[in-house]
């Protein structure tokens, strides 16, 4: 347990110290250094957790080792989610409110309230008195982590069949501030199937939020639209970007 708490100082310590790190600035990049990051949890949680779970530590630290290591695994648990959500809804379209306060209420808040809880002490913890003002991005944190979930589900399927991939190094501009041009250097991510999926996922969510609209459904357009801009915003940017990434290629090599 002690090196339980030891970890937690440490992590602490280094949230408080704001160490300097550069996150990706185009979509592409981000989305290779999350696959990176998931698959190699769950690489490691294939190679240690059954030697914690067969040791003699407390149960605490067990625990606390099967959430840490197979937090990933809610990444294609969300696609399968994204996929139910629509017939559920037509399903249980008649449902009342006893049913819903019931079954859906506490599911929501089980699935949410640590995410956000999260979020908001690491807001606390890096801008001090400052961090009521960042609650306002919450919603569109959520969005990303959710538009991720189908690059991410590939990691974890990948790490779990055994798939090996080379190491893809994360492209670092030296972005220091807004003004610094970054676009026309040519080192980028690469495309692959995945912005394609989530596009096909965010029309899904605009039909459903459609037809949520057209039955009076109301109560769940908040909720749609929160997957709907996550899987669009995060494929169609990196379309979006390594389109123009070719065309500044071309124009160099001119």
């Amino acid at each position: 347990m002690s090196c339980g708490v030891e970890a937690g100082s440490i992590a602490t310590a280094m949230v408080r110290a704001r160490s300097a790190a550069e996150i990706p600035v185009e979509m592409s990049s981000f989305k290779s250094q999350q696959h990176r990051w998931a698959k190699g949890s769950i690489q490691t949680c294939k190679k240690l957790l059954p030697t914690i779970l067969a040791s003699s530590l407390p149960l605490p630290v067990k625990v606390e080792a099967v959430f840490h290591l197979t937090a990933n695994f809610a990444y294609p648990l969300m696609i399968v989610l994204s996929l139910l959500m629509f017939p559920a809804m037509v399903i249980r379209y008649d449902m009342g409110w006893y049913e819903m306060m019931l079954i859906d209420v506490p599911l929501f808040m089980g699935a949410t309230l640590s995410v956000c809880s999260f979020y908001l002490m690491s807001q606390r913890e890096v801008f001090g008195e400052s961090w009521r003002s960042r609650i306002k991005y919450l919603p569109a944190v959520l969005s990303v982590g959710i538009g991720l979930s189908v690059n991410n589900a590939r990691a974890v399927l990948e790490a779990l069949f055994g798939h090996e991939s080379e190491f893809t190094r994360t492209p670092k501009y030296r972005v220091e501030k807004a003004s610094d041009e970054w676009r026309q250097k040519r080192y980028r991510g690469s495309v692959s199937w995945v912005p394609f999926v989530e596009i096909l996922l965010g029309v899904y969510f605009t039909y459903m939020a459609a037809y949520a609209a057209e039955n009076a459904i109301f109560g769940t357009l908040p909720f749609i639209f929160i997957f709907q801009f996550g899987f669009l915003y995060t494929g169609l940017l990196s379309l979006s970007q390594n389109l123009g990434k070719l065309g500044v290629v071309r124009e160099q090599e001119a």
